[in-house]
């Protein structure tokens, strides 16, 4: 069966376990750049919890660049081991690559050049996710938040062409709604599909039951290619406590 989670902060994994989710998604961000004794206390409190991290997102930190004449690959390197060393000790088994500060293309910069960057990032990223056990999901991003690789299918390509083991797709369907993609795409991704961002479109909040998204027609797509893999909740709420409980509603009715 497919899991459900949620994009939340550590503190909040009880919150979700009592709602029904399956594991939580966490920032790696967050995580590579916290002190030794502040990740052993997110060590304890994933340890007691009766869900674990499964997943991560917000990859690279915004200050390492990965596309433009300022990529340093010993930086990226350096903070790879940091970040996927505390993701395995988690028990973290996707990460996801969006990190659209770290990609954007800069003004007047080769285009050509950038999709080469993120190529080579990918290879570079192939090495520490296979140490690890990992795999990193390609997370397209809607124009305005990133200026390349903004659709499901330019990522499936990009992982076909690449053909790497750790390397895979990621649909987040608030992007593919700005981007006016369609739940084809997922279709068309397959086996190179291995996680999946929700949230309601409008306003990028929580779902609901009935709040007008087509969840059931995201979960008939991803049951069409067989895809037995993760669905994290990502947006914002008005009220965590109120919104996470009709959040998994809404997804375990169709899942």
């Amino acid at each position: 069966m497919i899991k459900l989670g949620v994009c939340t902060g550590i503190d909040n994994i009880n919150k979700i376990a009592a709602a029904g989710f399956d594991y939580l998604e966490a920032n790696l961000t967050q995580l590579a750049r916290m002190s030794d004794e502040e990740f052993e206390n997110v060590l304890k409190t994933v340890s007691a919890a009766p869900i674990g991290v499964e997943a991560c997102n917000c990859m690279m930190p915004g200050d390492i660049r990965l596309t433009g004449p300022g990529v340093n690959m010993q930086q990226i390197h350096e903070y790879l081991d940091t970040a996927f060393e505390r993701a395995e000790r988690l028990g973290v088994k996707t990460v996801v690559f969006g990190s659209g500060r770290s990609r954007m293309v800069p003004e007047g910069f080769d285009t050509a050049q950038a999709w080469r960057q993120i190529d080579n990032f990918l290879r570079a990223c192939e090495k520490h996710a296979a140490q690890h056990d990992i795999t990193v999901v390609i997370e397209p991003l809607r124009s305005v938040e990133c200026n390349i690789m903004n659709y499901v299918s330019e990522a499936t390509l990009m992982a076909a062409l690449i053909n790497l083991p750790h390397i895979a797709v990621l649909g987040d369907t608030y992007h593919m709604e700005m981007g006016g993609e369609s739940f084809n795409s997922l279709r068309m991704a397959g086996s190179l599909l291995k996680h999946v961002h929700v949230a309601n479109a409008i306003g990028r909040k929580f779902p609901r039951p009935g709040d007008g998204e087509k969840y059931a027609d995201l979960f008939e797509a991803l049951k069409d290619i067989g895809y037995e893999g993760r669905v994290s909740v990502e947006g914002g709420c008005d009220d965590f406590d109120a919104d996470v409980g009709p959040a998994f509603e809404a997804l375990n009715a169709v899942r």
